[in-house]
């Protein structure tokens, strides 16, 4: 009973690997859309959320079903309600991604390059930052690993700070038309979903860090 267990845990493993790596590609292919300006890309990154959306309701069931069958304890408990908490985050970020492809149509239709070089180049070093908290949330519940779940916050702090420049930027240059103050208020959105982002993927570090340890002060780092 114990190997069935164990082997329906593993497939509820890969099935958030697989919902953690969609994500993630989702969210670079938002990014990519805005500073492309590819609408074709922005509705994919669209019509692809119902997959995020369904991983998360069968993932939920099966961690359910588990529950109720085995009754685990300790860390296989702590194991599967992290589980549920994680792929919540998963799918948040799914629909974050999908803010940024909508202002991506909403951007196109002024039929006209809306990103300066210097505001292009910090969304995606932005999104290179986000992107690689992702990985590293990933590889932190794949492999089980505390010490990586715990830098989470530093690249975090990268994410934020970046954000505060782009912000400073785009509130320097005067928005002389209508057309430059939704320009402006759309990329200012961006970059909030993207340091949302990063929030979802340093939670997803807390609760590897909490399933492995079974410390809830973890969840209260910042006090």
């Amino acid at each position: 009973m114990r190997k069935t267990f164990h082997r329906q845990i593993n497939k509820i493993t890969k099935d958030v690997l697989s919902m953690s790596s969609l994500t993630q590609n989702t969210m670079r292919n938002a990014v990519n859309a805005l500073v492309d300006i590819d609408c074709d890309l922005a509705q994919e990154v669209i019509d692809r959320d119902p997959e995020i959306d369904d991983y998360e309701i069968s993932i939920e069931e099966k961690c359910m079903v588990l529950q109720a069958e085995y009754q685990p304890v300790a860390i296989d408990l702590r194991y599967l309600h992290s589980i549920s908490n994680i792929i919540i985050h998963l799918e948040r970020i799914g629909d974050l991604s999908v803010n940024i492809a909508r202002v991506t149509k909403r951007l196109a239709k002024l039929k006209k390059p809306y990103l300066d070089k210097n505001i292009k180049e910090l969304l995606i070093e932005m999104q290179n930052l986000v992107n690689s908290e992702l990985s590293k949330a990933s590889a932190a519940f794949k492999n089980r690993d505390l010490k990586l779940a715990t830098k989470l916050g530093k690249i975090d702090d990268d994410v934020d700070d970046i954000q505060k420049v782009i912000i400073k930027k785009l509130y320097s240059s005067a928005p002389s038309s209508q057309e430059n103050i939704k320009i402006i208020t759309n990329i200012l959105l961006t970059s909030r979903y993207l340091e949302r982002i990063g929030d979802h993927a340093v939670s997803i570090g807390e609760r590897v860090q909490y399933f492995l340890t079974g410390d809830y002060k973890v969840f209260h780092w910042d006090s």
